[in-house]
């Protein structure tokens, strides 16, 4: 186990690069907030900071036009999130011992926390033991970190707005990985319509899993 100091050096590379510490705050608001407006909000100032990331790697204009993807996921996101009333879709909850959100993430607090700091050392060690090829040292710990918190929102829930939230945040990830490799406007529109078909299919899930709710009631 590393040392808290051995930490804190491998970690200080973070302060050169602002986006990265909010990409770091942002991707654990995912994690540890249960309400939906404030994870879609995380969401959106991530894809904020990916596109201020991202102008160190494509065209401004190109990082330009993933920010406006992003922005157009999260209001396709928050239509459905009001729609289904998500945090609150189990009416049958609310007169249960369970409490509204449970389904959300069915970890307390605690042990999401833990989850977020873990995933912090493992981004870290795996930075250090396999750099990302022609990506800078603080886009390839916000790659990793991205990409892990990503996979632990969906482990942890299998609620379909909140493991979207995951999914896209994994591909956020792979994205910036991406876009050091190959910074061509087709690869990054391609790469946008992705993300598009995948927040549609989010919202398509999410209602339906509303319907089939309402159904059993």
């Amino acid at each position: 186990m590393p040392t808290l100091s051995e930490v804190i050096a491998r970690l200080s590379f973070l302060t050169a690069s602002p986006a990265v510490a909010g990409l770091v705050v942002t991707a654990s608001l995912i994690i540890v907030v249960r309400d939906w407006r404030v994870s879609l909000a995380a969401l959106l100032a991530q894809y904020l900071l990916m596109g201020f990331l991202l102008t160190r790697l494509i065209t401004h204009e190109v990082a330009t036009v993933k920010a406006l993807v992003g922005a157009l996921i999260c209001s396709i996101l928050y239509l459905t999130a009001r729609r289904v009333r998500w945090g609150r879709q189990r009416s049958k909850y609310e007169t249960s011992p369970m409490p509204i959100g449970w389904e959300v993430f069915p970890v307390g607090l605690p042990f999401r926390l833990l989850a977020v700091v873990l995933m912090g050392l493992v981004a870290s060690s795996l930075l250090n033991s396999c750099p990302l090829p022609e990506v800078p040292r603080d886009i390839g710990f916000a790659c990793y970190w991205l990409a892990l918190i990503g996979l632990l929102a969906m482990i942890l829930t299998a609620e379909p707005l909140k493991a979207g939230l995951g999914l896209l945040t994994f591909m956020a990830g792979f994205e910036l990985f991406y876009a050091a490799l190959e910074s061509s406007l087709s690869v990054v529109g391609s790469l946008g319509i992705v993300n598009l078909f995948m927040a549609l299919a989010i919202a398509y899930l999410a209602s339906a899993r509303e319907v089939e709710l309402v159904g059993e009631q």
